[in-house]
């Protein structure tokens, strides 16, 4: 009986890597007599699962993003007015409402786990997909490491909200990585419905938030005099940008999601579209409470030794007078972590994805393309990108300014292939327009084209901040580059989706 137990389970689990290996020539637009048997292997052992709905997509996009409502934006509050950063504020949510309707139409043509990789690829070859690729792994990796150490930071401030230990930070972060890489290795559909929980947690701490803010608001905070900065004007509204844009940077991470969404089609524009508008909704009452509780804005921008506060919303609470009662400081704060760990979570997602996905065809090493037999899950990503951001971490300790440069290194990454990609839509409207047959977003050429100027507005504002980030982010990209040309651009696996879909093509 055992044995025949044991028959029917491997007999099941085939059946379940046929279908996985189905989904994937579907979606490459390929048949089973396009490619060889070997390369049937490859997919057979390299395949996602698909597992994911709508409801999971929803919570992937708004817990990956809701950190930003935790800290990130504050930054832009430095020698800076509540006014100019609403106006960046808008800027950005407009700018992410029509890349995210775009994005959907980019992923639900090209479905793979590599994203901006397989758009790239597909548009342009090889080196464009892997320089894409390589920007949202930086992207999230850098987006990971500044919530890790934001989580950290919370929980210093619950155990000593005068002075906040950076060993407690550090002890905390590395906590939140090591559990955070158990829960993934144990299979999609339970860190999915885990990431369900703390999303809803997380949206459950703003609400807090904002009725105990409430309680010292003053509209004259937030309606200064001036308005603007005297000494900027505009130009203050221009330098919020980089920080603002921390509001909903990585809800791109529903792109790497989508090789593992039952129904593309409909589960990630509706996915992308719902979940950036709940993001939306709640920024403004976020940036109000906050700006309008406190004496002066600058108390959540840093600390009495000039460190950037990671914790800016407990700060808040801890600041007006309801914070006197150590319970709801502590209530706060520890609700507020739901906030981190969700959008942590989400990060770990797609920062493992797109390492998994470089390597499955080969752009990075091989090993990092591998998935676990049972769960499905890439455990060789998981792990490289886990130890990454505990190094980085523990880096902290000696360079203070790390949370800010992560974030900044995070968005400019993301606006980078922002502009690729939005290119790479406008080539492939043209020369395959049948790949678009599922969904097309609205708005035409129109939309690609005003998703350029804006980002591009937003790269040029980089060269007048206060930390140079730029030098930094051009090693990060000769880096990569200078691994693909000299070692990965001979190597290329053909059998990984991404190249699959493109070799049809251009044969």
């Amino acid at each position: 009986m055992a044995l025949q137990a044991d028959q029917i389970i491997n007999e099941q689990a085939s059946a379940d890597l046929d279908k996985v290996v189905a989904d994937v020539l579907w979606d490459s637009n390929a048949k089973r007599t396009d490619i060889r048997p070997e390369e049937l292997g490859f997919l057979r052992s390299h395949a996602l699962k698909k597992q994911l709905k709508f409801l999971d997509i929803w919570a992937l996009g708004v817990g990956s993003v809701i950190t930003g409502e935790y800290f990130g934006w504050n930054l832009a509050l430095k020698n800076n007015t509540p006014v100019a950063v609403l106006l960046a504020t808008l800027f950005v949510c407009f700018l992410y409402l029509i890349w995210v309707l775009a994005l959907s139409e980019l992923s639900v043509a090209m479905p793979f786990a590599g994203g901006p990789q397989g758009f790239g690829r597909r548009a342009f070859g090889p080196l464009v997909g892997f320089i894409m690729g390589w920007s949202m792994y930086l992207e999230c990796q850098f987006a990971t490491i500044a919530t890790a150490l934001a989580t950290g930071g919370y929980v210093a401030f619950l155990l000593n909200p005068d002075a906040p230990s950076h060993i407690v930070q550090l002890i905390a972060g590395l906590g939140t990585v090591l559990a955070f890489l158990a829960l993934h290795v144990m299979g999609v559909r339970l860190q999915s419905k885990a990431m369900i929980f703390m999303t809803y947690g997380a949206i459950g701490g703003l609400f807090l938030f904002w009725g105990l803010a409430a309680t010292n608001f003053s509209w004259d905070r937030i309606w200064t005099k001036p308005l603007l900065p005297a000494d900027l004007g505009w130009i203050s509204v221009l330098n919020a940008i980089p920080y603002c844009l921390w509001w909903l940077v990585i809800i791109e991470t529903v792109s790497v999601a989508s090789e593992e969404t039952q129904d593309t089609t409909r589960s990630i524009p509706r996915g992308l579209v719902w979940g950036q508008l709940t993001l939306i909704g709640l920024i403004g009452p976020t940036w109000f409470f906050a700006c309008g509780a406190v004496q002066n804005v600058q108390s959540i921008v840093t600390n009495a030794n000039g460190e950037d506060i990671s914790y800016p919303l407990s700060k808040v609470i801890k600041d007006i007078p309801i914070g006197q009662n150590l319970l709801l400081v502590y209530g706060f704060g520890i609700i507020a972590i739901f906030g981190m760990i969700a959008s942590y979570h989400g990060m770990v997602y797609g920062t493992s994805r797109q390492l998994f996905a470089l390597g499955r065809a080969g752009y990075l090493p091989t090993f990092l393309g591998k998935v676990h037999p049972k769960t499905g899950t890439p455990n060789s990503a998981l792990i490289v990108c886990s130890i990454i951001t505990a190094l980085f971490l523990i880096g902290n300790l000696w360079f203070q300014e790390e949370i800010n440069v992560a974030v900044l290194i995070s968005t400019f990454t993301a606006l980078i292939w922002y502009i690729m990609a939005m290119v790479c839509l406008i080539v492939l409207r043209s020369r395959q327009p049948c790949l678009f047959a599922r969904y097309r977003a609205p708005l035409g050429i129109l939309l690609p084209i005003m998703v350029v100027l804006l980002s591009a507005l937003a790269v040029w504002v980089y060269s007048a901040i206060d930390v140079k980030i730029l030098p930094i982010t051009a090693a990060f990209y000769i880096a990569g580059v200078a691994y693909y040309l000299v070692w990965a651009k001979p190597r290329l696996q053909t059998a990984a989706p991404e190249e699959l879909s493109s070799r049809l093509v251009e044969r």
